[in-house]
């Protein structure tokens, strides 16, 4: 069946990381829609808001169909420029913006960008160290202080680990770090002896090996690396080691990160 196509538009005042995550969210409910997406970042100006309502008024006369407009815009000015062109306009702030201010006896302030303003220096200073930990302990770069990570993820190359790291130490502000399992850790049958002083913060990854084979043909192809005998021993003898230690282990075969991560939070009873 041949998808509808519909072109979409996510727009802020400034980076508009919010409007693309609570537009896609609200995307992801019309699996049979293919969406062409466009990031409009830092809109912050009359003469910007005008530019794209021209650029919104071309696609509208060329395609036929009006495009979708998911935007965060306090700027009351801006916002009815783009309100006026021919598109679906959705303003993702001023209806809950407006009950919340009625719910709770106060007004808003509208201020640009403040959901993503330097606005605790302190507590910016804080995720940068947390930032900085999980990236000096990916892929076991070095295994000093890893008795301070949160959590200690561990599976074969390529299943997943440092992406899942990197999330939970942006989105969630844990000290996240990572081993890989590779082919000395299999030859000794055992893991390194600072990781099982630590078993209580680890999480084992697997992934479908048919799926860990693509993955790594795409990185290093034609070699055993990616081989898919070579990927099925890895897996097998990896589930062998997490059976052992009693590992709880997430398949992220056709998990996101975002997923994986909520499920690691939870798992480990993190804040």
């Amino acid at each position: 069946m041949t998808k509808i196509k519909r072109i979409v538009y996510f727009v802020s005042e400034r980076t508009g990381i919010t409007a693309e995550l609570f537009g896609k969210s609200l995307l992801s409910q019309f699996p049979d829609v293919e969406f062409n997406e466009y990031q409009k970042p830092f809109i912050n100006s009359i003469e910007k808001a005008q530019q794209l309502a021209k650029e919104l008024a071309e696609i509208q006369i060329k395609k036929g169909i009006k495009p979708l407009v998911f935007s965060t815009m306090p700027d009351k000015d801006i916002s009815n420029v783009l309100q006026q062109a021919p598109c679906h306009y959705y303003e993702l702030f001023a209806h809950y913006l407006k009950d919340i201010g009625n719910d709770i006896g106060t007004s808003p302030t509208h201020i640009s960008g403040a959901s993503h303003g330097l606005n605790n220096t302190k507590s910016y200073d804080k995720r940068m160290d947390i930032v900085n930990y999980t990236m000096t302990h990916d892929d076991a770069m070095t295994m000093k202080n890893i008795s301070n990570a949160d959590v200690i993820l561990v599976g074969v190359s390529r299943s997943g680990k440092t992406p899942t790291c990197l999330y939970l130490a942006l989105h969630y502000g844990i000290r996240a770090a990572n081993y890989p399992l590779t082919e000395d850790d299999f030859q000794k049958d055992d893991m390194p002896q600072v990781l099982q002083q630590n078993k209580d913060k680890m999480i084992a990854l697997t992934i479908n090996p048919k799926r860990l084979a693509d993955i790594r043909e795409k990185r290093r192809s034609g070699g055993q690396y990616a081989s898919l005998s070579n990927c099925r021993s890895e897996i097998s003898h990896a589930l062998e080691l997490f059976n052992r230690y009693g590992l709880t282990v997430f398949d992220t075969t056709s998990s996101s990160i975002e997923e994986l991560s909520a499920r690691i939070m939870q798992e480990m009873k993190l804040k």
